[in-house]
Protein backbone atom coordinates (compact mmCIF):
# COMPACT_ATOMS: atom_id res chain seq x y z
CA UNK A 1 0.00 0.00 0.00
CA UNK A 2 2.84 2.38 1.17
CA UNK A 3 4.57 1.09 -2.25
CA UNK A 4 1.40 2.39 -4.37
CA UNK A 5 0.95 5.43 -2.71
CA UNK A 6 4.46 6.68 -2.79
CA UNK A 7 4.12 5.55 -7.06
CA UNK A 8 1.32 7.58 -7.15
CA UNK A 9 2.74 10.68 -5.24
CA UNK A 10 5.85 10.60 -7.64
CA UNK A 11 3.66 10.19 -11.00
CA UNK A 12 1.72 13.38 -9.43
CA UNK A 13 4.53 15.30 -8.64
CA UNK A 14 6.62 14.87 -12.48
CA UNK A 15 3.48 15.45 -13.72
CA UNK A 16 3.08 18.85 -11.97
CA UNK A 17 6.49 19.47 -12.86
CA UNK A 18 6.48 18.48 -16.68
CA UNK A 19 3.37 19.01 -17.77
CA UNK A 20 1.51 21.35 -15.91
CA UNK A 21 1.97 24.94 -17.18
CA UNK A 22 3.60 27.54 -15.22
CA UNK A 23 1.47 30.28 -15.22
CA UNK A 24 4.57 32.24 -13.62
CA UNK A 25 6.58 31.61 -16.88
CA UNK A 26 8.05 34.46 -17.98
CA UNK A 27 7.76 35.30 -21.69
CA UNK A 28 10.58 36.61 -24.47
CA UNK A 29 10.40 40.60 -23.47
CA UNK A 30 9.67 42.37 -26.25
CA UNK A 31 12.36 44.99 -26.83
CA UNK A 32 10.91 48.64 -27.59
CA UNK A 33 11.18 49.77 -31.54
CA UNK A 34 11.38 53.32 -31.04
CA UNK A 35 13.33 55.89 -29.22
CA UNK A 36 12.16 59.36 -28.58
CA UNK A 37 14.83 61.52 -30.60
CA UNK A 38 13.33 65.37 -31.14
CA UNK A 39 10.79 67.57 -29.40
CA UNK A 40 9.63 70.08 -30.61
CA UNK A 41 7.19 73.20 -29.53
CA UNK A 42 3.44 73.78 -31.13
CA UNK A 43 0.84 75.85 -30.92
CA UNK A 44 -1.58 75.31 -27.93
CA UNK A 45 -3.85 71.98 -27.52
CA UNK A 46 -2.35 70.21 -31.04
CA UNK A 47 -4.21 67.04 -32.39
CA UNK A 48 -4.75 66.09 -35.62
CA UNK A 49 -1.48 65.79 -37.88
CA UNK A 50 -0.20 65.01 -41.27
CA UNK A 51 2.57 64.23 -42.90
CA UNK A 52 4.16 65.26 -46.60
CA UNK A 53 6.79 66.13 -48.57
CA UNK A 54 5.33 69.60 -49.19
CA UNK A 55 7.82 71.47 -49.98
CA UNK A 56 9.13 68.75 -52.78
CA UNK A 57 13.03 68.25 -51.21
CA UNK A 58 12.79 64.94 -50.77
CA UNK A 59 12.53 64.92 -46.78
CA UNK A 60 8.85 64.55 -45.04
CA UNK A 61 7.47 67.58 -43.48
CA UNK A 62 4.70 67.79 -40.95
CA UNK A 63 1.16 69.66 -40.48
CA UNK A 64 -0.44 69.95 -36.97
CA UNK A 65 -4.10 71.30 -36.09
CA UNK A 66 -3.67 73.38 -32.33
CA UNK A 67 -7.19 73.79 -31.25
CA UNK A 68 -6.52 76.01 -28.38
CA UNK A 69 -5.44 78.58 -29.98
CA UNK A 70 -6.85 78.44 -33.86
CA UNK A 71 -3.75 77.62 -35.70
CA UNK A 72 -1.24 75.34 -37.41
CA UNK A 73 1.67 74.52 -37.42
CA UNK A 74 3.90 73.66 -39.99
CA UNK A 75 7.63 71.32 -39.72
CA UNK A 76 9.60 71.29 -42.52
CA UNK A 77 11.86 68.17 -42.32
CA UNK A 78 15.60 68.52 -42.26
CA UNK A 79 15.93 64.77 -43.56
CA UNK A 80 17.83 63.31 -40.28
CA UNK A 81 14.99 62.87 -37.90
CA UNK A 82 14.89 66.68 -36.97
CA UNK A 83 12.59 69.64 -38.22
CA UNK A 84 13.10 73.24 -38.27
CA UNK A 85 10.99 75.48 -36.18
CA UNK A 86 6.98 75.25 -36.57
CA UNK A 87 5.25 77.94 -39.15
CA UNK A 88 2.19 79.41 -37.66
CA UNK A 89 -0.75 79.81 -39.83
CA UNK A 90 -3.82 80.77 -38.30
CA UNK A 91 -6.98 78.97 -38.89
CA UNK A 92 -10.60 79.07 -38.30
CA UNK A 93 -11.97 78.38 -34.60
CA UNK A 94 -11.19 75.22 -33.29
CA UNK A 95 -9.14 73.26 -36.23
CA UNK A 96 -9.88 69.45 -35.26
CA UNK A 97 -8.96 68.36 -38.64
CA UNK A 98 -6.62 68.79 -41.68
CA UNK A 99 -5.95 66.80 -45.28
CA UNK A 100 -3.81 67.25 -48.04
CA UNK A 101 -4.25 67.18 -51.87
CA UNK A 102 -3.66 69.12 -54.99
CA UNK A 103 -6.73 71.04 -54.88
CA UNK A 104 -5.79 74.08 -57.69
CA UNK A 105 -3.78 71.17 -60.08
CA UNK A 106 -0.59 72.95 -60.00
CA UNK A 107 1.43 69.73 -58.76
CA UNK A 108 1.76 70.94 -55.10
CA UNK A 109 -0.08 69.70 -52.21
CA UNK A 110 -2.31 72.08 -50.52
CA UNK A 111 -4.59 72.06 -47.73
CA UNK A 112 -8.10 71.75 -46.38
CA UNK A 113 -8.62 72.15 -42.74
CA UNK A 114 -11.96 71.88 -41.04
CA UNK A 115 -12.71 73.84 -37.92
CA UNK A 116 -15.23 72.63 -35.75
CA UNK A 117 -16.32 76.11 -33.60
CA UNK A 118 -17.40 78.05 -36.77
CA UNK A 119 -18.19 74.87 -39.04
CA UNK A 120 -16.00 75.97 -41.81
CA UNK A 121 -13.48 74.75 -44.00
CA UNK A 122 -10.53 76.93 -45.12
CA UNK A 123 -8.42 76.03 -48.51
CA UNK A 124 -4.49 76.60 -48.04
CA UNK A 125 -2.56 77.13 -51.24
CA UNK A 126 0.81 75.77 -51.40
CA UNK A 127 2.93 78.46 -52.23
CA UNK A 128 5.94 76.20 -53.97
CA UNK A 129 8.17 78.25 -51.73
CA UNK A 130 8.24 76.25 -48.66
CA UNK A 131 5.01 78.19 -46.90
CA UNK A 132 1.12 78.02 -47.28
CA UNK A 133 -0.77 80.97 -48.05
CA UNK A 134 -4.48 80.68 -47.00
CA UNK A 135 -7.31 81.39 -49.81
CA UNK A 136 -10.13 83.33 -49.15
CA UNK A 137 -12.19 80.16 -50.20
CA UNK A 138 -14.69 78.86 -46.97
CA UNK A 139 -17.05 76.08 -47.39
CA UNK A 140 -19.95 75.38 -45.17
CA UNK A 141 -20.34 71.81 -44.92
CA UNK A 142 -23.43 72.26 -41.84
CA UNK A 143 -23.87 71.47 -38.57
CA UNK A 144 -21.50 70.40 -36.32
CA UNK A 145 -19.07 68.40 -38.47
CA UNK A 146 -16.75 65.94 -36.53
CA UNK A 147 -14.07 64.37 -39.47
CA UNK A 148 -13.09 65.13 -42.89
CA UNK A 149 -10.90 62.98 -45.71
CA UNK A 150 -9.79 63.44 -49.48
CA UNK A 151 -10.40 61.73 -52.67
CA UNK A 152 -11.32 62.09 -56.25
CA UNK A 153 -14.98 60.52 -56.06
CA UNK A 154 -16.30 61.19 -59.71
CA UNK A 155 -13.55 60.32 -61.35
CA UNK A 156 -12.86 64.00 -62.88
CA UNK A 157 -9.38 64.18 -62.17
CA UNK A 158 -10.36 67.33 -59.04
CA UNK A 159 -10.09 66.10 -56.28
CA UNK A 160 -13.28 66.52 -53.68
CA UNK A 161 -13.74 66.17 -50.04
CA UNK A 162 -16.19 63.85 -47.58
CA UNK A 163 -16.88 65.49 -44.24
CA UNK A 164 -18.81 63.23 -41.50
CA UNK A 165 -21.48 65.43 -39.50
CA UNK A 166 -22.55 64.84 -36.08
CA UNK A 167 -26.35 64.36 -36.91
CA UNK A 168 -26.21 60.93 -38.63
CA UNK A 169 -24.96 62.64 -42.46
CA UNK A 170 -21.96 62.39 -44.70
CA UNK A 171 -21.53 65.64 -46.75
CA UNK A 172 -19.97 65.44 -50.24
CA UNK A 173 -18.07 68.43 -51.96
CA UNK A 174 -17.17 67.71 -54.99
CA UNK A 175 -14.08 70.13 -56.43
CA UNK A 176 -14.07 71.91 -58.94
CA UNK A 177 -11.10 73.06 -59.40
CA UNK A 178 -9.04 76.40 -58.41
CA UNK A 179 -9.72 75.33 -54.58
CA UNK A 180 -13.26 75.33 -54.97
CA UNK A 181 -15.94 72.80 -54.79
CA UNK A 182 -19.84 72.56 -55.42
CA UNK A 183 -22.22 72.87 -52.35
CA UNK A 184 -21.97 70.19 -49.98
CA UNK A 185 -24.52 66.77 -50.58
CA UNK A 186 -25.71 64.55 -47.75
CA UNK A 187 -26.00 60.98 -47.41
CA UNK A 188 -27.50 59.24 -44.22
CA UNK A 189 -25.73 57.18 -42.30
CA UNK A 190 -27.35 54.80 -39.61
CA UNK A 191 -25.38 56.42 -36.59
CA UNK A 192 -23.28 59.27 -35.41
CA UNK A 193 -20.51 58.78 -37.82
CA UNK A 194 -17.14 59.54 -36.42
CA UNK A 195 -14.14 58.55 -38.35
CA UNK A 196 -13.64 58.39 -42.29
CA UNK A 197 -11.49 56.60 -44.35
CA UNK A 198 -11.09 56.13 -47.95
CA UNK A 199 -10.44 52.70 -50.03
CA UNK A 200 -11.52 50.34 -52.99
CA UNK A 201 -12.46 48.11 -50.74
CA UNK A 202 -14.23 46.34 -54.01
CA UNK A 203 -11.43 46.34 -56.10
CA UNK A 204 -13.41 48.21 -59.01
CA UNK A 205 -11.30 50.66 -58.87
CA UNK A 206 -13.76 53.62 -58.12
CA UNK A 207 -13.79 54.92 -54.68
CA UNK A 208 -15.49 53.65 -51.64
CA UNK A 209 -15.56 55.36 -48.14
CA UNK A 210 -15.25 53.73 -44.67
CA UNK A 211 -17.04 55.22 -41.89
CA UNK A 212 -17.29 54.61 -38.30
CA UNK A 213 -20.79 54.98 -36.44
CA UNK A 214 -20.67 55.54 -32.57
CA UNK A 215 -23.04 58.11 -30.54
CA UNK A 216 -26.38 57.33 -30.42
CA UNK A 217 -28.33 55.48 -32.59
CA UNK A 218 -26.61 52.35 -34.45
CA UNK A 219 -22.55 51.56 -33.95
CA UNK A 220 -19.98 49.62 -36.18
CA UNK A 221 -18.79 50.71 -39.40
CA UNK A 222 -20.89 51.36 -42.78
CA UNK A 223 -19.34 51.40 -46.26
CA UNK A 224 -20.59 53.72 -49.00
CA UNK A 225 -19.64 51.94 -52.08
CA UNK A 226 -18.66 54.51 -54.73
CA UNK A 227 -20.94 54.75 -57.98
CA UNK A 228 -17.95 56.41 -60.02
CA UNK A 229 -20.37 59.79 -60.39
CA UNK A 230 -20.15 61.25 -56.60
CA UNK A 231 -22.69 59.37 -55.58
CA UNK A 232 -22.71 56.53 -53.00
CA UNK A 233 -24.48 53.33 -52.30
CA UNK A 234 -24.99 52.59 -48.38
CA UNK A 235 -24.09 49.02 -46.81
CA UNK A 236 -25.68 47.65 -43.86
CA UNK A 237 -24.04 48.38 -40.55
CA UNK A 238 -21.17 46.10 -40.14
CA UNK A 239 -20.14 44.92 -36.45
CA UNK A 240 -16.76 46.93 -35.97
CA UNK A 241 -16.24 48.05 -32.19
CA UNK A 242 -18.73 48.79 -29.51
CA UNK A 243 -18.00 53.14 -29.74
CA UNK A 244 -15.29 52.82 -32.86
CA UNK A 245 -13.71 56.69 -32.61
CA UNK A 246 -10.84 56.18 -35.55
CA UNK A 247 -10.42 53.78 -38.21
CA UNK A 248 -7.63 53.05 -40.85
CA UNK A 249 -7.53 51.10 -43.62
CA UNK A 250 -4.88 47.51 -42.98
CA UNK A 251 -3.97 44.77 -45.09
CA UNK A 252 -3.72 41.76 -42.64
CA UNK A 253 -3.16 38.86 -44.84
CA UNK A 254 -1.53 40.48 -47.94
CA UNK A 255 -4.28 39.65 -50.51
CA UNK A 256 -4.62 43.36 -51.83
CA UNK A 257 -8.12 43.97 -50.69
CA UNK A 258 -8.22 46.71 -47.31
CA UNK A 259 -9.58 45.09 -44.35
CA UNK A 260 -10.48 48.30 -41.30
CA UNK A 261 -9.28 48.25 -37.89
CA UNK A 262 -11.43 50.61 -35.33
CA UNK A 263 -10.27 51.92 -31.89
CA UNK A 264 -13.19 51.89 -29.32
CA UNK A 265 -11.51 54.06 -26.22
CA UNK A 266 -14.85 53.91 -24.40
CA UNK A 267 -14.69 50.21 -24.36
CA UNK A 268 -10.85 50.17 -24.11
CA UNK A 269 -10.58 47.68 -27.16
CA UNK A 270 -9.54 47.44 -31.00
CA UNK A 271 -11.76 45.68 -33.26
CA UNK A 272 -10.46 44.31 -37.09
CA UNK A 273 -12.77 44.18 -39.81
CA UNK A 274 -11.62 41.36 -42.33
CA UNK A 275 -12.65 42.15 -45.85
CA UNK A 276 -14.49 39.10 -47.80
CA UNK A 277 -13.71 40.27 -50.85
CA UNK A 278 -17.11 39.66 -52.05
CA UNK A 279 -18.85 43.49 -50.64
CA UNK A 280 -18.70 41.54 -46.92
CA UNK A 281 -16.45 41.23 -44.11
CA UNK A 282 -16.38 39.20 -40.75
CA UNK A 283 -16.07 41.21 -37.40
CA UNK A 284 -12.60 39.77 -35.61
CA UNK A 285 -13.01 39.36 -31.39
CA UNK A 286 -11.73 42.74 -30.16
CA UNK A 287 -8.27 43.03 -28.86
CA UNK A 288 -6.18 45.26 -26.66
CA UNK A 289 -3.55 48.01 -27.70
CA UNK A 290 -3.37 49.75 -24.18
CA UNK A 291 -5.74 51.08 -21.87
CA UNK A 292 -7.39 54.29 -23.61
CA UNK A 293 -6.69 53.66 -27.47
CA UNK A 294 -7.45 57.06 -29.49
CA UNK A 295 -5.37 57.43 -32.53
CA UNK A 296 -4.19 54.12 -34.51
CA UNK A 297 -1.73 54.13 -37.92
CA UNK A 298 -0.73 51.32 -39.52
CA UNK A 299 3.04 50.51 -41.21
CA UNK A 300 5.05 47.44 -41.16
CA UNK A 301 7.51 48.28 -38.58
CA UNK A 302 9.82 45.38 -38.61
CA UNK A 303 10.01 44.42 -42.04
CA UNK A 304 8.39 41.31 -42.08
CA UNK A 305 6.17 42.35 -44.87
CA UNK A 306 2.93 42.28 -42.31
CA UNK A 307 1.03 44.83 -40.85
CA UNK A 308 1.63 46.42 -37.39
CA UNK A 309 -0.49 48.61 -35.71
CA UNK A 310 0.89 52.22 -33.89
CA UNK A 311 -1.93 53.83 -31.19
CA UNK A 312 -2.56 56.79 -29.06
CA UNK A 313 -3.18 55.97 -25.40
CA UNK A 314 -3.84 60.10 -24.06
CA UNK A 315 -4.46 58.47 -20.39
CA UNK A 316 -1.44 56.83 -19.68
CA UNK A 317 0.92 58.61 -21.89
CA UNK A 318 2.15 56.31 -24.01
CA UNK A 319 2.19 54.44 -27.72
CA UNK A 320 1.78 50.70 -28.09
CA UNK A 321 2.85 48.97 -31.15
CA UNK A 322 0.93 45.65 -31.99
CA UNK A 323 2.74 43.49 -34.26
CA UNK A 324 0.51 41.42 -37.03
CA UNK A 325 0.70 38.15 -37.42
CA UNK A 326 -0.51 37.81 -40.84
CA UNK A 327 -3.94 36.30 -40.17
CA UNK A 328 -6.22 39.43 -38.59
CA UNK A 329 -4.62 38.92 -35.39
CA UNK A 330 -1.98 40.77 -33.29
CA UNK A 331 0.81 39.94 -30.94
CA UNK A 332 0.34 40.21 -27.02
CA UNK A 333 0.98 42.58 -24.73
CA UNK A 334 1.50 45.47 -27.32
CA UNK A 335 5.15 47.49 -26.61
CA UNK A 336 4.45 50.46 -24.77
CA UNK A 337 6.73 53.59 -25.24
CA UNK A 338 6.21 56.48 -23.08
CA UNK A 339 5.67 59.52 -24.34
CA UNK A 340 4.80 63.43 -23.58
CA UNK A 341 1.36 63.99 -21.87
CA UNK A 342 -2.09 63.06 -23.56
CA UNK A 343 -0.72 61.66 -27.03
CA UNK A 344 -3.04 62.49 -30.29
CA UNK A 345 -2.21 62.00 -33.69
CA UNK A 346 0.29 59.80 -34.91
CA UNK A 347 1.57 59.57 -38.32
CA UNK A 348 4.65 57.44 -39.93
CA UNK A 349 7.48 58.12 -42.31
CA UNK A 350 10.88 57.59 -43.17
CA UNK A 351 12.01 60.85 -41.19
CA UNK A 352 15.92 60.56 -41.05
CA UNK A 353 16.76 58.69 -44.56
CA UNK A 354 17.69 55.51 -42.60
CA UNK A 355 14.95 53.03 -44.41
CA UNK A 356 13.27 52.37 -41.60
CA UNK A 357 10.02 53.29 -40.25
CA UNK A 358 9.41 56.31 -37.55
CA UNK A 359 6.46 57.67 -35.65
CA UNK A 360 5.32 61.61 -34.72
CA UNK A 361 2.73 62.18 -32.32
CA UNK A 362 1.30 65.42 -30.89
CA UNK A 363 1.05 65.05 -27.14
CA UNK A 364 -2.04 67.61 -26.29
CA UNK A 365 -0.74 68.66 -22.51
CA UNK A 366 2.77 70.07 -23.35
CA UNK A 367 1.76 71.68 -26.56
CA UNK A 368 4.80 69.54 -28.32
CA UNK A 369 5.21 67.03 -30.80
CA UNK A 370 7.29 63.94 -30.14
CA UNK A 371 9.80 62.17 -32.60
CA UNK A 372 9.80 58.52 -32.30
CA UNK A 373 12.78 57.28 -34.90
CA UNK A 374 13.10 53.45 -35.15
CA UNK A 375 16.05 51.28 -33.78
CA UNK A 376 17.06 48.50 -36.13
CA UNK A 377 15.36 45.65 -34.60
CA UNK A 378 14.07 43.28 -37.58
CA UNK A 379 11.01 41.29 -36.46
CA UNK A 380 11.07 41.01 -32.55
CA UNK A 381 7.65 39.14 -31.85
CA UNK A 382 8.25 37.09 -29.47
CA UNK A 383 6.79 33.66 -28.11
CA UNK A 384 3.47 34.11 -27.56
CA UNK A 385 0.42 32.20 -28.73
CA UNK A 386 -1.85 33.76 -31.88
CA UNK A 387 -5.18 35.29 -30.34
CA UNK A 388 -8.33 33.60 -30.89
CA UNK A 389 -10.57 34.78 -33.74
CA UNK A 390 -14.46 34.96 -32.93
CA UNK A 391 -17.04 33.14 -34.48
CA UNK A 392 -17.81 35.12 -37.71
CA UNK A 393 -19.98 37.51 -38.41
CA UNK A 394 -21.21 38.96 -41.74
CA UNK A 395 -22.52 42.05 -42.97
CA UNK A 396 -23.36 43.39 -46.61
Amino acid sequence: MKKTIYSFFCVVLAWAIVGCPNSGKIRKKMPRLFTINFVMETGAEPSFMISEDFNRDGKIDLVVTNSGDNTLSYFKGNGDGTFKSQIIMKAGEDPICVVTSDFNNNGYLDLAVLNYRDQTINIYFNSRFGNFKKTGITLRPGKIPINMISGDFNRDGINDLAVTMRYHKVMILLGKGKGRFKNPVPIKVKGQPTAIVVGDYDKNKILDIGVALAGSGKTGVQILWGVGDGTFESSNIIKGGGQPLTLANIDVDNDGYDDLVSSSNALHSMTLIRNNRNKTFTTLKDFASGSFPKFVVVADFTGDSRADLAVSNPTDDSITVSLGRGDGTFTWPPIAHVVDEHPQGIVVGDFDHDGLIDMAVTCRDKNLVNILLKRNIVDPKPDNPVQPISKAKQAA
